[in-house]
């Protein structure tokens, strides 16, 4: 282990595309960062999911309107929409190539149906570009279809982001406590990070969208909990001009290249392979399999990120609990991170303080 520790002006921990994104945004701001990742590469999971970064959430907007009420609903879809606008100014930024895709959420029950024809007209009332069309050519009944969702590669943009001057990346280096600098503060270092190997001190440490928050901070463990994610890859399984979101977004259909991966997950403990077996008898029943694989991401209690002060750690930060659409979430909610310590401004709607301040 390192005797002589050093001082970095913002440790983050992880080095997905979350961490990425706030090292990445740090550094530009001339500040000295230290990226440290348990494993022995950049990426997560990133890799494992289909690349698309959505519009809106997982149930459709007038759901999600009924339950969080028509103006903070209104306001969390326009952040998924100001996510993909942050998202294409970055990849362009980086060189990184993206592709305006759509997507077409697609049913066969009718109390879905009903919502998602009412969703496109509300939808069409605040602007967005959303039609119902008819889904009988993939056996569905009805869909909905939206023209701003992103295809990108989340792997390529890790690299790239973590491709900066002021950014150390510190990999197999897996953190193991965060505490209060117990001696004289030297350059205003507040905080001591001990990980595998390594003894920095830091002036602000961020941990970045993944479970080993909740190892680090216990609190986070009351409003951030795994949910498993499930991934299937099919061989030549046919033309897919468009993404199909299926099962109130639980199901996410996208090519892989010349094939198709299928990716899915479930709100409860329950076994997601079924639904993919399902789905999979529909769309492509002669499509061989050429890999699974299973990951699992954080999510929050209330399904909308958790960014901010972490509870009882000063100077400790977060941005967490994405969820399975954590795409379409990550610009905007690291966006409101660096708002925060850079400028001091207002986290709003996403903000930690909604779980822990009475």
């Amino acid at each position: 282990m390192s005797t002589t520790p050093e001082i970095y002006d913002t440790v983050v921990v992880g080095a997905g595309l979350t961490g990425a994104l706030i090292a990445h945004h740090l550094a530009e701001a001339a500040l000295n960062i230290v990226v440290l990742e348990a494993t022995e590469a950049p990426g997560g999971t990133v890799g494992r999911g289909t690349g698309l970064a959505l519009l809106g959430t997982p149930a459709p907007y007038v759901a999600l309107q009924t339950r969080l009420g028509p103006d903070k609903g209104r306001q969390v879809w326009e952040l998924t929409r100001q996510n993909l606008d942050l998202l294409t100014a970055i990849l362009h930024k980086l060189h990184q190539e993206a592709t305006h895709v759509g997507s077409f959420r697609m049913t066969d029950d009718d109390t879905e149906a009903g919502l998602l024809q009412e969703s496109a007209v509300l939808l069409r009332q605040n602007l967005y570009a959303a039609e119902i069309d008819d889904a009988t050519e993939y056996g569905y009944l009805v869909g909905m279809r939206t023209a701003d969702d992103l295809a990108f590669d989340p792997a390529a943009l890790t690299a790239a982001l973590l491709d900066h001057a002021n950014i150390t990346v510190e990999y197999e280096t897996e953190v193991q406590a965060i505490r209060p600098h117990p001696g004289p503060v030297s350059e205003n270092a507040t905080l001591s990070v001990w990980a595998h190997k390594r003894y920095l001190l830091a002036r602000k440490v961020v941990l970045a969208n993944g479970a080993h928050a909740i190892r680090l901070n216990r609190k986070l463990g009351s409003i951030l909990y795994p949910t498993s994610m499930h991934a299937v890859d099919f061989r030549n399984a046919g033309v897919l001009p468009t993404p199909l979101v299926l099962r109130q977004g639980q199901v996410v259909i996208q090519a892989h290249g010349n094939d198709w991966r299928m990716v899915g997950w479930t709100g409860a403990q329950q076994d997601v392979l079924p639904a993919l077996t399902e789905v999979a008898q529909q769309l492509c029943p002669k499509a061989p399999v050429i890999g699974r694989h299973s990951w699992w991401v954080a999510q929050s209690t209330d399904g909308l990120p958790v960014v901010g002060q972490v509870p009882d750690m000063p100077n400790v930060y977060t941005v967490n609990g994405l969820g399975p659409w954590g795409l379409s979430w990550v610009c905007v909610a690291v966006d409101r991170l660096i708002g925060l310590l850079l400028h001091g401004e207002e986290v709003g709607v996403l903000t930690s303080e909604r779980f822990f301040v009475p």
